[in-house]
C-alpha cells in the first residue's frame, strides 16, 4: 500500500510532536488547517512560535541535499519550519528559523563535488530555537 501525501503529512506532524514533547515542550495542533501554522510550541510559560511541518520522504535529484519550498508562507504568520525527513531508513528532524525564504536547501550528506561552503546541514538544527514570533532572541536562549 502506498503511503498518499495526507498520511506523509500526519506522520511529520506526530514525529515532530513526539519528539518536542518529548524534550519537555507543550505542543498545541490548532483544530482546523488554516493561517499555515500546524503547530504551536509553548517555548516558556506563556510565549509560544507557530510551526509550518514540512514532510520530505525523499532526498532531490542530486541524494546529497533537500529542497524545501516555502513560497505560500508568510514570515508574519510562521516562526519556524519544522522538516520531518524520512528516507532510506533515516528519520531526521530539523527546527529551521524561518524568516520569509522562499525555499532553502538543506545537506544530508556530503556533495558529489565536495563543495562544503555555503551549505546548510540539515544537522545544525535539531535543536527547537527559542525566539518570539517577533523573532528576537528569547533571553532564555545561550
Amino acid at each position: 500500500m502506498k503511503i498518499g501525501y495526507t498520511e506523509k503529512g500526519h506522520i511529520s506532524e506526530l514525529a515532530i510532536q513526539k519528539l518536542l514533547i518529548s524534550k519537555g515542550y507543550n505542543v498545541f495542533v490548532p483544530i482546523a488547517d488554516v493561517n499555515q501554522v500546524d503547530l504551536i510550541v509553548e517555548i516558556d510559560e506563556g510565549l509560544f512560535s507557530r510551526v509550518q511541518v514540512k514532510g520530505i520522504f525523499s532526498p532531490d535529484r542530486n541524494e546529497t541535499s533537500i529542497a524545501v519550498k516555502l513560497k505560500k508562507y508568510s514570515a508574519n504568520k510562521v516562526d519556524v519550519i519544522a522538516v520531518y525527513y524520512c528516507c532510506d531508513d533515516k528519520e531526521i528532524i530539523a527546527f529551521i528559523p524561518y524568516f520569509g525564504e522562499d525555499n532553502f536547501q538543506l545537506a544530508i550528506s556530503n556533495a558529489k563535488n565536495n563543495q562544503i561552503e555555503g551549505r546548510k546541514w540539515i544537522y545544525a538544527y535539531s535543536e527547537f530555537p527559542k525566539f518570539l514570533a517577533n523573532k528576537k532572541k528569547y533571553k532564555g536562549d545561550k
